[in-house]
């Protein structure tokens, strides 16, 4: 009897003994533990770090619930009633009113359920920073049009960021391209620029290159990038990795190329106007001083009348060609200016070609060309011919494409008027005035619309002229919702065509 009271009374010891070494690991732990009566939803027992990490005393954490803790007491009423929930990471609301991030894991039995709580506040803090600096860094990849790559030798492969995917794929995903694989994808005509530069920046270890080229993307798009590696080599100078960062630079590309050419313009621009000045004053002089000339012989007394009518003829015809000029002037402003005016008529093309004989015959007179034949060409069927346009400026074309044409044929023919053609139901007229004289050479073609230039060789001899015709004809041909082109042989001629896309008829 004695040794089996022995016995009890040390199991009690023992018993006694554990108890309270759960106890002092229930007081002592770093981790918050609460014991909640699954029925009130009061807390049972709390431990001294629930007390420390909510602020409030344990007697007074023991009058309270979860609800009183929780920034969602609705949310934490569901949880409570679910008795699913094991691990859930929310907010919670300090005695001091402070909001904490915590992380609860709970463990529901018959009559209480235990909480095991962390404060994963600064985690989550640095979570969220580190997620929202990610978040920027793609913003800012995506605004700024780049993205990091990174090859690895020993797998012969590239990988990159969403954005780089974006560049190469036009579309994010992620990047994954064998050594060949991103060749593949440069532009022929850069391949070997491309090669030729890594090979190099491999042989002489370099630690850092740029390049710019461009690639070719599936759907197509051709796209300007500017590529820049960083490279890093082991003490046998073996390469280890190379990383870097990839820009898609197209739009920047286009506009530095738009702003290239815009300079070159404006220098030419600047050249053909300092020429045209140079000329311009020396062609205004020219009429001027004969003009000054032939009044001082006009007043003289020993002048017969015959010379008088001859004087008063070349005043005539260089007033004209100081006309001319003026008026040449005047227009090119106008058009520069965007004030010209257009103003559309039914125009009767047949009668209009006709009555151009009278006006071709004094520029041949002027020009001293009397044995050149002008041919008019209209309709052979002898139909009305109208077409909607301006009348004067359809003359005004026509006037400048026919004193070139007889500036520069010295004998011959030169035909100028229209030509029918029909298309699916539909009529088109195209105009022009052809010569047989010296022709221009296929180099010259792009350059004799603009402004300020003057054709001529070894072959031609310079003209008079400001050089302002044809730009003229051109940009009037551009108003009249038209164009105007050459055909062209050296030696053989030259043709000048326009057209207008205005409604026509024929009666």
């Amino acid at each position: 009897m004695t040794s089996l009271l022995s016995g009890r009374f040390f199991q009690r010891i023992i018993a006694g003994n554990s108890f309270n070494k759960y106890k002092e690991v229930f007081d002592q732990a770093g981790y918050a533990i609460m014991l909640i009566d699954n029925t009130t939803n009061r807390f049972i027992k709390t431990n001294r770090a629930a007390a420390e990490l909510f602020g409030y005393s344990q007697d007074e954490l023991q009058k309270m619930t979860p609800l009183d803790l929780s920034t969602e007491p609705e949310e934490a009423a569901h949880v409570l009633g679910s008795k699913t929930i094991e691990q859930a990471v929310r907010p919670a609301r300090r005695k001091d009113g402070k909001i904490i991030t915590v992380k609860v894991q709970t463990r529901f039995l018959d009559r209480y359920h235990i909480s095991l709580i962390n404060d994963v506040t600064e985690e989550y803090r640095i979570r969220r920073a580190l997620e929202m600096n990610e978040e920027r860094l793609r913003e800012a990849q995506r605004i700024g049009h780049f993205g990091w790559w990174e090859y690895r030798p020993e797998t012969d492969r590239y990988i990159g960021s969403e954005e780089i995917a974006r560049i190469y794929m036009d579309e994010p995903s992620t990047l994954s391209l064998s050594y060949q694989e991103n060749i593949s994808y440069t532009h022929p005509e850069d391949r070997s620029f491309l090669i030729s530069s890594m090979e190099d920046a491999i042989e002489h270890k370099k630690e850092s290159y740029s390049m710019h080229y461009r690639i070719i993307t599936p759907a197509g798009k051709v796209k300007a990038i500017a590529v820049n590696s960083n490279a890093k080599y082991d003490e046998n100078g073996r390469l280890l990795y190379r990383y870097g960062t990839c820009q898609d630079i197209t739009e920047t590309q286009k506009i530095m190329d738009d702003l290239i050419t815009a300079r070159r313009q404006a220098e030419e621009s600047d050249r053909l106007k300092t020429t045209f000045l140079a000329n311009f004053s020396h062609e205004i002089r020219t009429p001027l001083n004969a003009m000054m000339g032939f009044v001082n012989i006009l007043t003289s007394m020993k002048t017969t009348k015959e010379e008088k009518t001859e004087m008063v003829k070349l005043i005539e015809i260089n007033s004209q060609r100081l006309l001319r000029l003026i008026n040449d002037m005047i227009d090119m402003s106008r058009i520069e200016s965007n004030n010209m005016e257009i103003k559309y008529t039914n125009v009767e093309i047949n009668g209009f070609v006709t009555s151009m004989a009278s006006s071709i015959v004094y520029e041949q007179e002027v020009a001293g060309k009397k044995s050149l034949v002008m041919t008019p060409v209209i309709d052979k069927t002898k139909h009305n011919v109208f077409q909607y346009i301006d009348e004067l400026r359809l003359s005004q074309i026509f006037s400048n494409l026919i004193s070139n044409a007889i500036k520069f044929t010295e004998e011959g023919e030169i035909k100028y008027g229209y030509r029918i053609a029909r298309n699916e139901n539909r009529y088109a007229v195209t105009y022009f005035v052809s010569d047989t004289g010296q022709g221009i050479s296929s180099d010259r073609l792009g350059d004799i619309f603009k402004p300020f230039v003057q054709y001529w060789n070894e072959d031609v001899p310079k003209v008079q002229g400001a050089g302002l015709g044809l730009a003229i004809c051109k940009r009037l041909a551009e108003l009249m919702k038209g164009r105007i082109w050459v055909e062209s042989i050296p030696g053989k001629g030259s043709s000048f065509l326009f057209s207008f896309n205005t409604p026509m008829m024929i009666e």
